[in-house]
């Protein structure tokens, strides 16, 4: 089902982090089921973990339902700003059980407990078990989705981010929450020769728009959230097929604010700061989970050859594609 190379070159080693360990490569041997889309190509694989590796036919054999409800995307592309915003429009805008209930339980990280070493609980069979319509996130490429996905046809929702300022984001991620303690060329290096957890970014975002008209995936972008909410909240709504006033799409606009989510408990995932001290006995200092939210960050921390270098990979991976990072 699946064929798994070890990453074990020095640069592989040196991007290691405590909360996963070691890593591979994971490839899909036979894609015969998977949607084609408009422009047939082989879908990409994934860096996870061993330990993933133990759980991966488990998830490729995982129960879907027509109603449940997937938050898909690379790690760091507004992904918890998409479950939020997704699950509040779907739930009639039910503020107060948003308020009560951590986003985390309400959208389940599918893959969670299969990659991160010594995580006390099993993601998985939380969201065998969680009430319908399950609203569910994962990082995983189409090739590692669970099969019934393609045949089943959950509403998929995906975003997108530039990659540039997606691998900012996640390298401070990687040291904060996965506790990395090498430093940014190495990150940016692995980035780009793709020995990073989740990566490829760009191969990964390429797969699902290819499907997007077959498969019916809402695609949205991050930096279209940060430039045009509103217009994204109405193909939302449409998506779901639910309709508010212009004042409850402004105050939905107003809650999904960065601002505002940064510092709502129930969604801005700051218990997972306090699971990543319970599990490495260490305090996470002066990090966010929802750090600056900015579009064009990576020009503040980039050089201008690790810019280029950036875009030319874009450019290369786009040339037979209609798709373009906002």
């Amino acid at each position: 089902m699946f064929s798994v190379k070890p990453l074990d070159s020095a640069l592989a080693k040196a991007v290691e982090a405590p909360m996963h360990g070691t890593t591979v490569e994971v490839h899909l041997i036979d894609g015969s089921y998977l949607p084609t889309g408009e422009n047939p190509r082989k879908p990409t694989h994934c860096v996870l973990t061993p330990q993933y590796v133990t759980q991966a036919e488990r998830i490729h054999n995982f129960t879907v339902y027509d109603d449940d409800v997937w938050i898909l995307s690379f790690p760091k592309c507004g992904t918890t700003w998409t479950q939020e915003m997704v699950w509040l429009i779907s739930h009639d805008l039910d503020y107060k059980t948003a308020s009560e209930v951590n986003l985390l339980d309400r959208s389940i990280f599918l893959e969670f407990s299969a990659f991160v070493l010594n995580y006390p609980g099993d993601t998985i069979e939380q969201v065998e078990q969680a009430s319908r319509p399950r609203h569910i996130q994962c990082h995983l490429p189409i090739a590692l989705l669970p099969k019934q996905i393609w045949s089943v046809r959950p509403k998929l929702i995906y975003c997108a981010r530039n990659p540039k300022d997606a691998t900012v984001s996640f390298f401070h991620h990687y040291r904060h929450i996965h506790g990395y303690q090498g430093n940014m060329q190495d990150f940016l290096e692995a980035i780009l020769s793709d020995q990073i957890l989740f990566g490829p970014q760009i191969p990964h975002t390429l797969d699902f728009w290819n499907i997007r008209r077959e498969m019916n995936i809402l695609f949205i972008h991050f930096e279209e959230m940060k430039m045009n909410m509103k217009g994204v909240l109405q193909r939302v709504c449409e998506y779901f097929n639910k309709s508010y006033t212009e004042q409850q799409l402004a105050e939905l606009e107003t809650h999904l604010s960065f601002d505002v989510m940064k510092n709502n408990k129930s969604a801005n995932n700051s218990c997972v700061l306090e699971l990543v001290e319970s599990l490495s006995g260490k305090k996470v200092e002066n990090f966010q989970f929802m750090r600056k939210g900015k579009i064009g960050s990576h020009n503040e921390e980039l050089s201008d050859e690790y810019i280029k270098r950036f875009n030319d990979r874009i450019e290369s991976h786009l040339q037979e594609s209609d798709f373009c990072f906002n």
